[in-house]
Parts: structure tokens; sequence; C-alpha cells
């Protein structure tokens, strides 16, 4: 009878990534840990963080700023000159500049757990997370557009389009029902989900070839350079992901809010 051959030390040791080892900690002791308690204590410390960070700039604000006072200072003015004010125009833009700000600045913290070594989790590859900033924007837009233009006259706001012949709007006005009331919250939450998911996974799968790669002494060693600038590059690549991402929501959030406080569709 022949035996199966015999798999090497290394080959055996090598665990591949998959989601559930790469978005979830194994459970500890008997395995009634919360299995999602790692992304749980990096949103508390990034909130800690980001309180800690806009106090100290804040703190002693001079003419001639310090070097946190610059750095919060030009977070800030990013998001009210470049999003706010130029989605909202001036008076809204300066009203709504401190939300959309702690919107950014929350997603790229929340985003960039990802590269931190340690940590390396993305929070909003936690769909619960995304989906809960989703439904926040969504509830905020929705009230402040009823607010101004009450209950009938925000609904026809969002879903009547003028100057359409009429028998259009028997198709457009459940089209915009659906495109402007009920899917934003998902879509929004969804963009940001798999965006940073897919990208975690990348880094992972990168990096899990450079280890099982560099390992294979015998005759795959070399090969280990090929993933290994890779994972580099992704990297580098998900760093300029993580500050995108942040900045597509808090501007698709001004875009909402800009529509609910217009006059006119």
């Amino acid at each position: 009878m022949i035996s199966a051959p015999s798999v090497p030390a290394y080959r055996a040791a090598f665990e591949p990534p998959d989601v559930t080892h790469s978005f979830f900690p194994d459970p500890i002791g008997n395995g009634t840990v919360i299995s999602s308690v790692k992304a749980m204590v990096l949103l508390v410390l990034g909130v800690v963080l980001i309180i800690a960070f806009f106090m100290a700039a804040s703190r002693r604000a001079a003419v001639q700023p310090s070097k946190i006072q610059f750095a919060g200072e030009s977070v800030y003015g990013f998001v009210r000159n470049g999003v706010a004010i130029e989605i909202l125009g001036g008076p809204n833009g300066r009203k709504w500049a401190g939300f959309l700000c702690t919107l950014f600045v929350f997603i790229f913290v929340m985003n960039f757990w990802e590269l931190v070594p340690l940590a390396q989790l993305p929070v909003t590859s936690h769909f619960a997370v995304p989906a809960f900033l989703a439904v926040l924007v969504w509830l905020i837009y929705n009230i402040v557009g009823i607010r101004k233009h009450g209950f009938f006259g925000y609904l026809k706001l969002q879903t009547y389009i003028p100057g359409v012949p009429w028998p259009m709007h028997i198709l457009l006005i459940p089209i915009e029902f659906l495109s402007n009331i009920v899917l934003r919250p998902f879509t929004l939450a969804v963009r940001l989900f798999a965006n940073m998911f897919a990208g975690h996974m990348l880094v992972v799968v990168a990096a899990a070839g450079t280890v099982y790669l560099f390992t294979d002494w015998r005759a795959n060693s070399i090969f280990f350079v090929l993933p290994f600038i890779a994972s580099i590059g992704l990297v580098f690549f998900e760093l300029m992901i993580c500050g995108l991402q942040a900045y597509v929501f808090t501007l698709l959030a001004a875009i909402y809010l800009e529509g609910s406080l217009a006059d006119s569709h």
C-alpha cells in the first residue's frame, strides 16, 4: 500500500488567511468572549484619541499656532472649506462644518487602524460601524429636510421632478423615492464597508504569502520578494484609501444635506 506523502513541518504549521481570523480574534477560554471585542476596543480608543487631539489643538489657541494647533486647524479648514462651504454654501456650510469634520476624522481614524502595528484591523470593516454612521446621516438629513419643508413638502422635494411630462411621474416618483429615501443609507454603508473589507483582505493575503514563501527554504524562498513588494505597495495604497473613503462618505453626507435644505429639486 502506498502511504500518503508527509507534509513538511513548516507547511503543516502554516494557516492561510480567512475572513474569520482576519476580522475576528480567536475566542478566549470557553469561547464566550464577544468576537468583535477588538474592534470595539479600537473604536473606543480611536474616539479618545480624537477628543484628546482636538482638545490639545484648541487648548492654547494663538495667532501664531503651535504645530498641533496648526494640524487641528488644517483638518478642520480642509473639511469646512473643501466640503461644507463648497457644497452647502457659506451660512449652511459654516453651520454644518463641525459635524462634517467630526464625521471625516472619525472615519479616517477608524480606517487607519488597519495600518497600525498590533491593531491591524479597520474598524469600518465591521458592517455595524458604517451602518450606524449611514443611518445617523440618513436621520439627520431627513429630519432637517422635514423641519424646513414640512413632511409632504419634503417628500415632494425628494420625489417630484418638475418639467417632466406627467405620465413619466408614474415611473419616476417611485424610483426617486427608493433612491433618495430608502436606498441611500444602504449604499452609503456598503461603499465604506466593502472598500475597507476588501482592502484589508488584500493586505492580509499579501503578507501571508510573504511569510509562507519565506519559510519555504527548499525551492520557493526567493519568491517571497514578490508578495513582500506587493504588501508594501498595498500598505501605501490602503493609506490613500483610508483618506479617500473618509472624504467620499463626508462629501456624500454634505450632498444629502444640501439636497434636504435646497428650495427646489
